[in-house]
């Protein structure tokens, strides 16, 4: 009878093991599913920005549009093809670029900060998602203040290069980013980066006046994990980049930039 328990025993452990292990088989493939949909999708996207008129749209995108966007006039060498873009998703406001990184990405602005943490630029649902401005702030960049999330993923995609910028080291051989919007170029000097609490506001979208404002950059610049000699004038526009960080639950990291008309 006791051996026969000890022999039950055994095997249902043994079933768990093997439930166990198809349940983190079947999670790891599915992750790797994920990954692999959201990479493709964005070299396409990368592919057909830079070369519209000789590629048709990603097959993930909707076909409405998709003529028009390729027999639409050519951008300039280099520039982000907004109508096109904007054509196979009107939600497009900007294109941001870090040199020798995985950060090569169209931004969005949806209807709240929901749906793009779970949806790719081309609407699919994917994990990875894309990078977004906060909705209430101007997707155009015209405010003191704009923020874009984007999700940390573990294979590097995204705003996972963001958390390198707690080394000095790293920040100093990527001060910069490249912003371009419909409206024009821009360089993003990068100035500050803070480990936060995503449960409270440290995010300032609004400020009382000039010197409300000069308080919040001295605050972010001494908070920093990195030290930059980038000044912020009173009517200077930034833009921060908002990922999660591991210290603790909800972190965030938080990569704090200046925007400046790139040279013709």
């Amino acid at each position: 009878m006791k051996r026969s328990r000890v022999q039950r025993n055994l095997l249902l452990l043994t079933g768990l093991c093997i439930v166990g292990i198809v349940c983190s088989a079947y999670m790891f493939l599915s992750a790797d599913r994920e990954y692999t949909q959201g990479d493709t999708a964005y070299d396409q996207i990368r592919a057909y920005n830079k070369t519209p008129k000789q590629m048709s749209a990603p097959a993930s995108l909707p076909a409405s549009g998709q003529e028009e966007a390729v027999n639409g006039g050519e951008p300039a060498e280099g520039a982000v093809d907004f109508a096109a873009l904007s054509d196979l998703n009107p939600d497009t406001v900007a294109w941001l670029k870090s040199d020798n990184t995985a950060i090569d990405y169209p931004v969005v602005q949806g209807q709240d900060n929901a749906y793009y943490l779970g949806h790719l630029f081309t609407g699919e649902a994917n994990r990875m998602g894309s990078l977004f401005v906060d909705y209430r702030t101007p997707g155009d960049f015209s405010g003191r203040m704009t923020i874009i999330y984007g999700h940390h993923m573990n294979n590097g995609s995204m705003f996972a290069s963001l958390l390198k910028y707690k080394e000095q080291k790293y920040y100093d051989a990527h001060k910069q980013m490249q912003v371009e919007t419909p409206s024009g170029r821009y360089t993003l000097e990068l100035f500050a980066g803070i480990i936060a609490d995503g449960k409270e506001e440290f995010l300032r979208r609004d400020f009382d006046d000039n010197d409300d404002y000069a308080a919040y950059i001295h605050s972010l610049a001494e908070a920093s994990t990195f030290r930059s000699d980038v000044t912020v004038a009173a009517d200077a526009r930034i833009v921060a980049l908002v990922t999660c960080s591991y210290e603790y639950t909800n972190a965030r990291y938080a990569l704090f930039g200046k925007l400046v008309h790139a040279a013709a």
